[in-house]
């Protein structure tokens, strides 16, 4: 007679519809998880934008005001100057004092600070204003063109990744953003002064017409730098002169905006400190060539203007005082063109 042998335990096997039933339900957590921590930095972001550092803020502030309000006056008989540049434009030009002095010479001016700090677009500022009804009539710009980007192919299908991770995680640098406005604030008051006084940055931007004083990196008395400073990179036996990459989809898409729209277009000088660089030649033909090879735009005066260190707020930007100095400057070197220009209008 034959017993049954009792089988041992032995796992049971999860069904393949088990299976797939908890994949789905760990994917589905890990994305309910991952839209609520999306919202709520989304919302921390748009609830608080003023505990970034203040670059970011007149930089948020500036492109939102270009691309929705009132740069300059309706009236036709007003000349618009707008100058594009980087960080050293955003705290070297005074468009206040610049139209100022073009009223004492018997110019109607209205002029605006498109300088924003660790860029050198342009493009997109110019053609928003441009379709808004807001076209200067005089360009200035300080850098050369960028180069035409790399074909795209099967591992570059996106032109601008940065800009698309831009888009999409917009608060991704809002814990370092506010890990440091806590570390700073004590100097500045305690918390919520420090944010009063960064949202009032945002104002005063536009009250000045763009232009903004940079003091995050000065870190000298009085907003000067001392006389005898100078950094290890320094070549004051060289000159640093501005190349233009060839000609592309940039300036064909510059031609097309001045041409249409009327625009007078200049490439004006930077500014250095005495020591970092030799003086440069009153007028650069090989850069002149390019530019005027290139677009309809001219060139007035040298790459750069050479300033001391007192008209310095830290080793690159302007303090106020330099800022007066380089608007002063870049009036100068115009007044004849901005003159003959409203003549070449009213005819």
């Amino acid at each position: 007679m034959e017993l049954e042998t009792p089988l041992r335990d032995v796992p049971e096997v999860a069904a393949p519809e088990t299976v797939a039933s908890g994949a789905r339900s760990s994917s589905a957590w890990t994305l309910a998880l991952f839209l609520l921590f999306w919202i709520l930095f989304y919302a921390l972001n748009r609830g608080l934008p003023y505990l970034r550092n203040g670059s970011d803020i007149v930089m948020d502030a500036k492109k939102q005001f270009e691309r929705t309000g009132r740069v300059f006056p309706s009236d036709p008989r007003v000349d618009r100057v707008l100058i594009f540049g980087n960080s050293k434009i955003l705290a070297g030009f005074l468009p206040a004092l610049f139209d100022r002095l073009a009223a004492a010479g018997g110019m109607n001016v209205s002029s605006f600070n498109s300088g924003f700090p660790g860029s050198d677009e342009f493009l997109p500022e110019l053609e928003d204003l441009c379709q808004r009804g807001q076209a200067p009539n005089v360009l200035l710009m300080t850098l050369p063109w960028k180069p035409d980007p790399a074909k795209r192919d099967i591992f570059h299908l996106i032109r601008d990744d940065h800009a698309v991770v831009g888009q999409l995680f917009p608060f991704r640098f809002w814990l370092r953003d506010f890990t440091n406005f806590l570390m700073t604030a004590d100097n500045h008051g305690g918390a919520r002064r420090f944010y009063q006084e960064s949202r009032g940055d945002a104002r005063q931007v536009l009250d000045d017409r763009g232009y903004y004083l940079i003091t995050e990196q000065s870190r000298f008395s009085g907003g000067r730098i001392p006389d005898d400073f100078k950094l290890a990179t320094d070549q004051p036996g060289k000159v640093e002169r501005r190349v233009a990459p060839p000609p592309g989809g940039e300036t064909k898409e510059l031609n097309r905006l001045l041409q249409r729209y009327h625009i007078r277009c200049y490439f004006v000088p930077y500014y250095l400190r005495a020591g970092e660089a030799a003086a440069p030649t009153d007028y650069d033909t090989d850069f002149a060539r390019a530019v005027e090879g290139a677009t309809s735009c001219k060139l007035a005066g040298p790459d750069y203007f050479l300033y001391p260190n007192r008209l310095f707020s830290d080793q690159t930007h302007l303090n106020t005082i330099g800022a007066r100095v380089y608007t002063q400057a870049l009036f100068d070197l115009l007044r004849t063109r901005l003159d003959q220009g409203r003549e070449h209008a009213l005819q």
